[in-house]
């Protein structure tokens, strides 16, 4: 039998090289020099943020059939690149101006400058509602009774005798919310014009938030779950247990898994599409930059579960996890005041960078 050799490093990145040479090639026809040193940087800025997003999709992707695998870099990728990256940051001035949809689109086409004001005077809307989410999935981490590998030992290992006391995740999620309640900015300065704004534009995405990670949560449960016992063992034929699995938890799972990842990514997404416009105001050299971003993500998510990069790193995951729950942290301080991109990047690569180095020296001594 012929050993399949193994595919290269670079061949994973194929799609990203592609999408990035179109991409520089309409920057250029679009705005010359100027759209490719802004492209090109909006993509470096969306790799950097994102990293402990391709961790986190690899170990949802691990566990998924082949054939959502492929669905999660083609369906996935056009949800990613034009959804999130095109059509949400219009959609966020629809929902919070009194524009119709097609004066939200006019605006983001013919006029950027105005198009950002808008934009930025929904920050604290959109950093309230995707810090919220994103520290829902660190605190499942965190609270979960069932972990048997503990990185921060004395934070881990105490969370998760604290998790069978109760759902301390909702506790600590309703009296965040509680507190931000109380010291939730009723201004924020915008061009350097303060601007009034009611608490419950901040109160309330952080409450959509906690219920978008419960409704999800709860489809999961619903489609992992095909209704009915089956014994695997008791049944006549191995391609009846095929069959079976695959017409159950694989197929179904992997569905709920998709969801979950496009959703996990456009939480991801927000600092980016946000700071993109410190960069440029153009959406189309917003959405190519970031786009070639998210398919140098999506590319290194593939990388890894193909290469065992995190079974094979113990302690990746709950690096990635910290990163989720830094991220969350500084999402929600950025209702009060800005953050730099410098130390958001720092939150997403040095808890990642750290666990990735322990999990190296775990194994030489476990060999």
């Amino acid at each position: 039998m012929v050993e399949q050799k193994q595919k290269s490093t670079l061949s994973y990145f194929n799609t990203f090289f592609v999408f990035f040479g179109i991409s520089v090639i309409i920057e250029f026809f679009y705005m010359g020099l100027l759209g490719i040193v802004q492209g090109s940087t909006l993509t470096i800025l969306e790799l950097s943020l994102s990293f402990d997003n391709a961790v986190v999709n690899a170990l949802i992707l691990v566990n998924m059939p082949p054939l959502w695998r492929r669905r999660f870099l083609t369906w996935g990728m056009v949800i990613a690149v034009f959804g999130v990256r095109l059509i949400f940051p219009i959609l966020i001035v629809f929902a919070t101006t009194d524009l119709s949809l097609v004066e939200s689109f006019s605006l983001a086409f013919n006029n950027p400058v105005e198009y950002e004001k808008v934009i930025m005077a929904s920050h604290h809307i959109v950093m309230a509602f995707g810090g919220m989410f994103l520290l829902m999935i660190f605190l499942s981490f965190l609270f979960n009774e069932n972990k048997d590998v503990y990185w921060i030992a004395f934070i881990e290992k105490y969370a998760s005798r604290w998790s069978s006391i109760g759902d301390l995740k909702i506790l600590i999620a309703i009296l965040t919310i509680a507190i931000i309640g109380i010291y939730a900015p009723t201004q924020i300065l915008v061009e350097e014009v303060l601007k009034d704004i009611d608490k419950s534009d901040i109160v309330l995405p952080m409450i959509y938030g906690i219920l978008l990670y419960l409704c999800i949560e709860f489809l999961r449960g619903i489609l992992e779950d095909d209704g009915q016992k089956h014994d695997l063992d008791n049944m006549e034929t191995e391609r009846e247990k095929i069959e079976h699995i695959a017409n159950s938890k694989l197929a179904k799972g992997g569905l709920a898994s998709f969801i979950y990842l496009e959703l996990i990514d456009m939480s991801f997404s927000f600092d980016g599409v946000l700071g993109a416009f410190a960069v440029s105001q153009n959406i189309i050299i917003i959405m190519l930059g970031l786009g070639a971003g998210a398919f140098a993500v999506r590319n290194l998510t593939i990388l890894m579960v193909d290469r065992g990069i995190v079974a094979e790193y113990k302690y990746l995951e709950h690096g990635a996890m910290w990163s989720v729950g830094l991220l969350s942290i500084s999402m929600i301080i950025q209702i009060f005041v800005h953050l730099p991109h410098g130390l958001i990047i720092a939150f997403a690569i040095i808890p990642i960078a750290v666990a990735f180095i322990q999990s190296i020296k775990e194994n030489k001594l476990n060999l």
